[in-house]
């Protein structure tokens, strides 16, 4: 789009637009003539009136200026009360700033147009984060307005060195975007790297937050999240500080991190708050609850169908009375009652918060009871993939819980086909699957898999915060030093 700057060819352009306002303005009855332009219901028409409006009307000294570029000069100095003013003289960027909400003086003699900064948007309040309970520390959280969002981060983090580049995707919706690093400490390489990806997707609207996610994922066929998304603004100031990349997209009230490992996805921010042996208490909670969702259900399948024999007495025998009269193998009834589950939680998210968490409650209880009873299914089954269910819910991440429902599946078909073998054989998959995934240069499953002592200090356990004083080489190459010198 190569066109001059004059208000020719934006009334043309918007000339079916009825939320574009624009006027002609007088300045100073010498015959400058600049047209206001913006869009309604974006500006703040009191912001616009008391700092552009009315300093231009009542500047005596613009009554003795009869060229476009002294006005322009005049107002860029102080003539406009107002602290966000810069000149424009690209069309398309011009375009921009209006439909962002900017109000625009444009002046056809010269061909310029002067950009005011006069948005305002109706947003809700910073509240409580809803996705992330908070026991121990800040309550605010991320909204849908990109700068909002960057303004939260920056109140943490005050470093000269935060750097806050502004983009845009979407060949249509012009969707703001943040990329926020710490430049003396990230690698500038992986920086690059994910800069390039957002400037090369083309792509007319992000409408939901998978639009932009996809593009930024390297292993786009794993079921595993590779991406971070948070709304804790402290969260997001750690991982800043420890060299990694912040991405905030206007629309969307959570900001992304870069590299993501999958031992990121098991900490909380309540790891810090409390005690370190309370902290990693937690943790180990964490990933006996992983272990159990993910095999618990094929590990059931196996053994009942396959080896009993490595059940003991008791166990094998209280399977088997409990098993009497039910017409369906192991395998059918714990396939059966996943899938009810996965339904009961779908159902529950698409009714209204009310509704759904009563749905899920009766219909668990209901549905379970009556199956019982029914002999449709044996009572240890409904207890095996209740507890399953359960301890999926403790996973922090529910991008990371949504990919261990699916290899859990996975992983109990297996079982129904082959046993112990059959669940080897997943397991030796998973665990190459996972070894294999490369997320911006640094392994998905660092730091587990690589001979860094200081990454360990923060996995399984979390130690005294004492003792992290390096940051990972692969993410901080050139400032490893996170204490002292």
């Amino acid at each position: 789009m190569d066109k001059k700057i004059n208000s020719k060819n934006l009334l043309d352009l918007f000339s079916k637009s009825g939320d574009i306002v624009q006027r002609p303005i007088n300045i100073g009855h010498k015959g400058v003539i600049a047209y206001l332009f913006g869009v309604d219901g974006l500006m703040n028409t009191m912001m616009l009136d008391t700092t552009i409006l009315r300093p231009i009307s009542t500047d005596e000294s613009l009554k003795e200026i009869t060229n476009d570029d002294e006005v322009i000069k005049y107002l860029l100095e102080g003539g406009a009360y107002h602290a966000f003013a810069i000149e424009v003289t690209d069309f398309e960027l011009l375009i921009r700033y209006i439909l962002s909400g900017m109000a625009a003086l444009v002046f056809d003699n010269a061909q310029k147009a002067l950009i005011f900064d006069v948005r305002t948007f109706d947003k809700r309040s910073i509240q409580e984060p809803t996705d992330e309970g908070v026991m121990k520390g800040a309550k605010d959280s991320f909204i849908e307005v990109m700068r909002t969002n960057t303004v939260l981060i920056r109140r943490r983090v005050r470093s000269e060195y935060l750097i806050v580049e502004q983009l845009n995707v979407g060949k249509h919706s012009k969707t703001d975007v943040a990329l926020m690093y710490i430049s003396n400490i990230a690698n500038m390489e992986t920086v690059n790297k994910i800069r390039d990806k957002i400037n090369n997707i083309n792509i007319d609207n992000i409408s939901t937050p998978a639009f932009f996610e996809e593009y930024l994922v390297e292993n786009k066929f794993s079921i595993f999240p590779q991406i971070m998304y948070t709304q804790r603004p402290d969260r997001v100031s750690a991982n800043l500080t420890d060299g990694r990349i912040a991405i905030s997209v206007d629309g969307i009230p959570f900001v992304y991190v870069l590299p993501c490992q999958l031992p990121m996805l098991m900490q909380s921010p309540e790891d810090y708050a409390n005690h370190f042996i309370i902290g990693s208490s937690l943790r180990i909670i964490r990933y006996i609850a992983m272990i159990l969702t993910l095999f618990l259900p094929a590990f059931y399948i196996a053994s009942t169908t396959f080896q009993n024999q490595m059940l003991p007495a008791e166990i094998a025998l209280s399977i088997q009375k409990a098993k009497e009269n039910v017409p369906f193998s192991s395998g059918f009834e714990v396939m059966g009652l996943l899938i009810a589950f996965e339904i009961l939680i779908e159902a529950g998210l698409r009714l209204p918060k009310t509704v759904g968490t009563a749905m899920s409650i009766l219909g668990g209880l209901v549905v379970g009871q009556s199956a019982v009873e029914a002999k449709f299914i044996s009572p240890t089954v409904v207890v095996i993939v209740a507890l399953a269910g359960i301890a999926g819910f403790i996973l922090p991440n529910q991008d990371l819980s949504s990919g261990i429902r699916v290899s859990r599946f996975l992983l109990a078909i297996l079982a129904a086909v082959g046993g112990f073998f059959g669940l080897a054989a997943g397991l030796i998959i998973l665990i190459t699957h996972l070894c294999s995934l490369d997320n911006y240069g640094v392994a998905y499953m660092s730091p587990f898999v690589d001979v860094e002592a200081s990454n360990h200090k923060d996995t399984l356990f979390r130690f005294p915060i004492s003792y992290f004083k390096k940051r990972s080489k692969k993410i901080a190459p050139d400032n490893q030093t996170k204490q002292g010198s």
